[in-house]
């Protein structure tokens, strides 16, 4: 799993006192009562999963808290069958802990985020299309993107509970409760003693934070950077594509370039949406001044290499070229 992306750049969404200010004191206070009744939530929700194997309600409690899965015998590879049996009641337990918290909580959104519909499948299609008609190979571009479609979540109130449950059906607890608290986390309902701080996941799934997914920045396309890691994660053999030898994933991109890899496409993706040429040049030169939300520590070499695309007739080779694997080929033995 990869919680791959940039911290995030938005402020929490809850006012914050300042001394003096009798509306912002009061602000405040009602922050400071919403978090009590999330706290409370937390609370009910470690009780209610705990009451149905009489498990311990603090060890619940610190998973949906911290997404530790530190209860006797987890991960720790040494069994006996009680440890086994008890590990998968906690297991039971901390998923279903999980999916009520979700529910606990929804009450407290605005009404019109619980409504709002899942982002559709076209919506997403229509962002990654360009990456992996550039990018894969001609035969299997419709399944790259059938799969990457499918895998993909917008972590709007709809589209947290289709990930949770996606993400609950593997054995990966971890991604399931990041997820939840990006979506809560968005809407000043999250503890300021739980981490999550990142926008985006991908693993079997990707999920894209919502506040990610609404941003300003004019290079930046969350969908984009977590479907690209899809491309170097998933295997084409495993969609019955045939594969020549030395292909392993759609992109066989170089580990120490998956980042590069992502925002490259990231922001490739939105320069291509300028038309003519001298256009998306243009755009492109000014990416390291007017990108924002870009790990500082790459946004040179990003932006390079996306104004080398830009100024490339085919600017997708040129970033595949820079960050997928080369292999060597070895000349045929002749024997004498």
């Amino acid at each position: 799993m990869n919680w791959d992306r940039r911290l995030t750049s938005h402020p929490e969404r809850f006012l914050r006192a300042v001394p003096g200010s009798n509306g912002q004191a009061r602000g405040a206070e009602m922050e400071q009562c919403k978090l009590s009744e999330v706290n409370e939530r937390i609370r009910e929700a470690a009780e209610q999963a705990a009451a149905v194997d009489g498990l311990s309600v603090p060890v619940l409690e610190r998973f949906l808290r911290t997404g530790d899965e530190t209860w006797d015998g987890a991960g720790s590879g040494r069994f006996t069958l009680a440890q086994f049996k008890e590990d998968e009641a906690y297991t039971r337990a901390a998923k279903a802990s999980l999916r009520t918290l979700s529910h606990l909580l929804a009450s407290l959104l605005p009404a019109e985020a619980r409504s709002a519909p899942q982002v559709a499948p076209d919506m997403i299609r229509r962002r990654i299309e360009p990456m992996v008609k550039g990018l894969v190979q001609d035969d299997w571009q419709e399944v790259a993107l059938r799969e990457i479609v499918a895998r993909t979540f917008i972590l709007n109130f709809q589209g947290t509970k289709a990930a949770i449950d996606a993400e609950l059906s593997t054995c990966f607890m971890g991604s399931a409760w990041r997820i939840l608290w990006a979506l809560f986390g968005d809407h000043g309902l999250k503890p300021e003693d739980i981490e999550v701080g990142c926008d985006g996941l991908a693993g079997d799934f990707a999920h894209v934070r919502w506040s990610a997914y609404e941003t300003n920045d004019p290079y930046c396309d969350v969908v984009v950077h977590e479907g690209a890691h899809l491309l170097h994660y998933l295997k084409p053999s495993h969609h019955g594509l045939h594969v020549r030898r030395g292909q392993e994933r759609f992109v066989d991109t170089e580990f120490r370039h998956r980042e590069l890899f992502a925002y490259s496409c990231e922001a490739y993706s939105r320069v291509v949406l300028h038309g003519e040429r001298q256009s998306r040049i243009a755009f492109a030169d000014k990416m390291p001044q007017a990108a924002f939300s870009f790990p500082r520590g790459q946004i040179e070499e990003v932006a390079a290499l996306v104004l080398e695309a830009a100024r490339a007739r085919n600017g997708w080779r040129v970033i595949r070229e820079a960050t997928v694997i080369h292999r060597v080929r070895r000349r045929a033995k002749v024997i004498i």
